[in-house]
């Protein structure tokens, strides 16, 4: 299941990162010559940012607020989300007939674990990284051979050459060390590595150029240097073997590493009289003369990569003027705004189900009054980039925390415990330690059940930490509370978790998005009315990213929530309803072992 996880994550990435590149294509078209050479290589960086990172901050100005990710296709969507009551169960009469057929809907089973996963993505994913391993293995192995190939060359010690190097590092200011190394394993002049870069040119190289041809040649490799491209090579040939299978990926990359030759050449040019403009580009021409195909590796960069883009490099030079290389303001805004559109993740803006813009399934007119009062009513959040699971439990069902029955081992699921109990629902609540590898190895913080302290590993009293607790008559506590103070509110249920969303219906998060990132959720929270609202969202998976902190408590607030905390959320995230796990649980295993839960009793 790790595999296929991690393969989604690789097609959402490789999804988003195609379309930026269509669109970035498209500008460089009606754009052209109109912005300087710099600004053609950095807009390709977003694409390199977009493939590392591509669960970016949330912004209205987003470009993916156009644009909806859902299984394999990409639609166009407003600007709110749909909430869709899926069933509602009458659970007073669990175990019948009549129960079971009350509203009949059609919900697939959302238990998620590898064994459930359609074979051709568990096909897809292996040849996936069955093809990256290869590619990723013969890479490493082609540049460790020519690394030793390298070591056999000798040092220059060419008076001539050394003195030109350091004229041209000091008119680049460049401060680190750069061995020339003069070997016959290749046939152009190159620079390699980025710790310790060196200079490599082929044995004899100085007597077939003269002093302002080699000149030009080290100021256009030390402008690499400069300008760290060869790192920028090394992660973006990381990225292509990632993304093997997508042609507008490596597509993207060869114009980025062309609009590199450019960059380099304007920053070469910067530093070379005008009147030798014309010089620099014939030492260009000449070196193509004798071109021939050397060996490349990431790490590498040959002042020639290739000859079909020698007439595009000549044009550039040709047109070269002394502060073209300079940043100007309109490229810079242009560049800015193209990142703050590209760069951000779409606005998640949860509405409530009877909106203009949702659907609503809605079969109470089927229950009697009293089963309406005494239903659980289950519905699907479909948001941006996000789906989930939300249950609405009448007053009068109680609540308990779940927990393991010798508390100091964590032995169970969610789906585990409830079981145990007959319980009809049940969500992951509490936190708990982990060891390096992430595995749950015991309770953190305060447990009540049933009035009792199960658990407790804080030595006062009257220390106050996040809390989740119900009291004896139904009401939802959180925030910070003692467990003196829990004591005299009368407290029958309790874990330590947080932090608290909304308090008298107010919501806490009112700027930024709760500092927590985006991730799995699992929420509980009250409405004025006494019901229950329990919340999952599901993450990591290329059909659902997750949600902020902020997100939740939005959805909370839709639906008339007056109180409302965040529980463990990340693997934990679990809910269980009538005999099976209804949401997406991200955990390696399919559903992680938890110390605690909230469950709901018949």
């Amino acid at each position: 299941m790790l595999l296929i996880s991690i393969f989604k994550w690789v097609l959402y990435s490789t999804a988003l990162a195609s379309i930026l590149s269509l669109i970035i294509l498209l500008f460089k078209l009606l754009l052209k010559n109109k912005l300087g050479v710099r600004w053609h290589y950095a807009i390709w960086l977003i694409i390199v940012i977009r493939l590392l990172i591509p669960y970016g901050l949330q912004s209205s100005l987003s470009l993916f607020n156009l644009i909806e990710f859902n299984g394999k296709q990409v639609t166009k969507v407003t600007y709110t989300q749909n909430l869709e009551v899926n069933k509602i169960v009458n659970t007073n009469k669990t175990n019948t007939d009549a129960t079971k057929g009350v509203i009949k809907s059609i919900l697939p089973s959302n238990t998620y674990n590898a064994d459930q996963s359609p074979l051709y993505l568990q096909l897809l994913s292996s040849i996936w990284l069955l093809v990256v391993i290869i590619i990723g293995v013969y890479t490493i192995v082609m540049t460790m051979k020519l690394n030793a190939k390298f070591k056999n060359g000798h040092v220059c010690n060419n008076e001539e050459v050394m003195l030109l190097l350091l004229q041209c590092k000091d008119k680049l200011n460049i401060k680190s060390n750069i061995k020339v190394i003069n070997t016959n394993e290749i046939k152009t002049p190159c620079i390699y590595g980025f710790i310790k870069p060196k200079l490599l040119l082929p044995i004899g190289f100085e007597n077939y150029v003269d002093k302002t041809e080699l000149q030009f040649i080290i100021l256009h490799e030390l402008a690499h240097v400069k300008r760290q491209d060869i790192i920028v090579s090394c992660i973006t040939g990381v990225l292509q073997i990632i993304h093997w299978f997508n042609p507008i990926i490596w597509y993207s990359f060869y114009r980025m590493s062309n609009d590199k030759e450019l960059a380099c050449d304007a920053l070469a040019l910067s530093h070379v009289k005008c009147e030798n403009y014309i010089n620099y580009g014939k030492t260009i021409i000449k070196l193509l003369e004798n071109y021939k195909k050397t060996p490349q590796v990431y790490g590498m960069s040959y002042i020639i990569n290739n000859k079909s883009q020698i007439k595009r490099r000549i044009t550039m030079i040709s047109l070269f003027k002394k502060n073209s290389y300079k940043w100007s303001i309109i490229p810079i805004v242009t560049l800015t705004l193209l990142g703050g559109i590209m760069l951000t993740n779409a606005k998640n803006k949860p509405v409530l189900a009877g909106n203009k813009n949702s659907q609503s399934i809605n079969s109470n007119k089927t229950l009697s009054d009293q089963d309406k009062k005494s239903s659980i009513t289950q519905y699907d959040i479909k948001g941006k980039h996000f789906n989930g699971t939300m249950l609405i439990i009448p007053k009068d069902k109680k609540i308990v925390v779940g927990l393991n029955k010798d508390i100091s081992k964590v032995t169970k699921t969610t789906s585990q415990i409830a079981k145990e109990s007959n319980a009809i629902v049940a969500i992951n609540a509490g936190g708990f330690t982990q060891d390096v590898s992430g595995k749950t190895m015991s309770p953190s913080g305060l447990i009540m059940h049933d009035g009792k302290v199960i658990f407790n590993d804080i030595a006062d009293n009257n220390i106050k930490g996040d809390i989740v607790a119900f009291t004896n008559k139904g009401t939802l506590l959180v925030g910070k509370y003692s467990l003196n103070e829990l004591n005299k509110l009368n407290t029958t249920q309790a874990v330590s978790f947080g932090p608290a969303l909304i308090v008298n219906g107010n919501p806490t998060i009112t700027k930024g998005d709760g500092c927590w990132g985006i991730a799995p959720r699992t929420v509980i929270g009250q409405r004025k009315d006494g019901s229950v609202i329990l919340l999952t969202i599901d993450g990591r998976s290329v059909k659902s990213l997750g949600a902020t902190l902020r997100d939740v408590q939005n959805i909370l607030l839709q639906y008339g929530a007056v109180y409302a905390s965040n529980l463990d959320g990340g693997s934990s995230s679990t809910m269980y309803y009538n005999g099976k796990v209804i949401n997406n649980p991200c955990d390696i295993s399919g559903e992680r072992k938890v110390v605690s839960t909230f469950m709901v009793l018949p």
